[in-house]
């Protein structure tokens, strides 16, 4: 269940996806109305797949979850959505077990399980989407921090008393990389667009504005990359969501600004290797699979 967009599939325990359907999250709808459709379209995917049993429904949502994975404590921007008991909801719906965790964690969990970050044991999750999101592998376990917090990377204060954040705060790295922050910033540059791809559209055209925004970006992140380095050490950050999806011309400005800002350790050099997701917009969808898979995933 995404900002934009929500997916339901069947999947095996080896990742395979048997069906799956997607439509677009309505933002305006009820948790209660929410359930309704999800367990509707649910039954049609069960049912495209030929009632194979069902071990049970895990789900990944776009907001932090209670430590036990059953309540969700909020959406930002969608007011209705607090403190929902969503997993029970569907339980009862569905009579399935349900088991629950925020979109960042199932990603990691994905990528560790079945994607780019298979045999690594000390790796981060860095999502930049409609918002930018951080999760931490460490040992090849999920740390999730004293409250379940952690990784909360697009809250990282980069421009003090600037633009005020969906968290409430201002400056955080999502007001300057997020979907929306490009769409923004390209906008007051004097640019048009309504979606981030469009900008990244017009700088492949030669749009001077696009390019130089993309630039400011991508060093933005690498700023936030040495930070996580300098802090974690991580042997790998995989990089995924939407705008990474079509960052692969800035990359090396991300790596240049990241190296930049990280000293060098050992002979071997002053960053970890950065990738792309080798599971794409499913990374979430398995990553939901893999907390029934093996009772909750990379932990």
């Amino acid at each position: 269940m995404g900002g934009t967009k929500t997916a339901v599939a069947v999947v095996e325990h080896d990742g395979r996806v048997l069906v799956d359907r997607r439509w677009p999250t309505p933002s305006r709808m009820s948790p209660s109305e929410a359930v309704e459709q999800f367990a509707e379209r649910w039954r049609e995917v069960h049912a495209a797949a030929g009632y194979p049993r069902i071990a049970g429904l895990g789900l990944s949502v776009p907001g932090p979850v209670d430590p036990a994975g059953t309540i969700l404590h909020r959406v930002f921007d969608w007011p209705a959505w607090h403190d929902v008991p969503l997993a029970a909801l569907l339980s009862r719906h569905l009579g399935l077990p349900v088991r629950m965790d925020n979109d960042v964690n199932c990603c990691a969990i994905a990528e560790t399980r079945w994607g780019a970050a298979a045999g690594s044991a000390h790796h981060v999750w860095l999502q930049v989407s409609t918002g930018v999101g951080g999760a931490i592998v460490i040992n090849g376990n999920l740390y999730r921090g004293h409250r379940g917090m952690a990784g909360e990377i697009g809250h990282l204060t980069v421009k003090p008393n600037g633009r005020r954040c969906t968290c409430g705060r201002r400056g955080c790295v999502e007001t300057l990389v997020s979907g929306p922050a490009i769409v923004r910033r390209y906008r007051n540059a004097g640019g048009i667009a309504k979606q981030a791809e469009e900008v990244f559209r017009a700088a492949e055209l030669g749009d001077l504005r696009a390019q130089r925004l993309l630039i400011s970006v991508g060093e933005t992140l690498g700023g936030v990359v040495a930070t996580i380095v300098n802090l974690l050490d991580p042997s790998l950050i995989v990089l995924g969501g939407g705008v990474m999806t079509s960052f692969g011309p800035y990359l090396d400005t991300v790596r240049r600004s990241a190296e930049g800002h990280i000293p060098e350790r050992n002979g071997e050099g002053s960053g970890p290797l950065l990738c792309r997701t080798a599971l794409g917009d499913r990374a979430a969808l398995l990553g939901a699979a893999a907390l029934i898979a093996d009772n909750g995933g990379t932990r």
